[in-house]
């Protein structure tokens, strides 16, 4: 009995824990998007916070829903101390937590969040340079932005949420290119 309300109070924390949009509709990101303009901590502005908090390379972003909040969490690898930070900013007053997690490889490599740190530290883009390069227009809302690595291609993948619904931008970080989508009509 133990075990099951051990797993049940697990699911609650992820689900609280869960990305903003997970499922979610336009009224949602509609609302999240007014208190990110509202607060004008915006996606770039807590990417700045994060890196002047934290030494090391932005890699990832995700805009979470935590208990009616908002947070901008941002991913730092910090490869001369070999750690992972995990920043969170509160789009309503700017706090920022830390969490810590040692992350390394040797020769061989199969963290998926260090190859991807790595492939973007290689190239020389950004998250930044990819928020600029990616953005789509007006009245966008950024769920996330991860590094991927496939089929020999190195991208960024930003999901945006906007009037017309979701939208997809991916970004070649070895050339700065924009990929064409092929799932959103209309879509560089």
């Amino acid at each position: 009995m133990k075990r099951l309300v051990f797993g049940i109070a697990t699911l609650t924390a992820a689900v609280a824990a869960a990305p903003l949009l997970a499922g979610s509709d336009r009224e949602e990101a509609a609302v999240a998007l007014y208190a990110i303009e509202r607060s004008g901590l915006t996606v770039s502005k807590a990417l700045d916070q994060a890196q002047k908090a934290v030494s090391g390379l932005a890699y990832e972003y995700e805009l979470e829903d935590e208990d009616g909040q908002l947070y901008h969490e941002i991913k730092i690898m910090n490869f001369d101390t070999e750690t992972r930070h995990k920043l969170r900013i509160s789009v309503s007053d700017g706090t920022l937590t830390d969490e810590q997690e040692k992350r390394s490889c040797g020769v061989v490599c199969r963290d998926d969040e260090v190859l991807a740190a790595r492939a973007l530290k290689e190239s020389g883009y950004s998250l930044s340079q990819a928020l600029a390069d990616g953005a789509p227009g007006s009245r966008q809302l950024l769920e996330e932005a991860e590094v991927e690595l496939e089929r020999g291609v190195r991208y960024i993948k930003l999901e945006w949420v906007g009037a017309d619904g979701k939208r997809d931008t991916l970004i070649d970080i070895d050339s700065g290119q924009v990929i064409p989508s092929l799932t959103n009509p209309g879509a560089r």
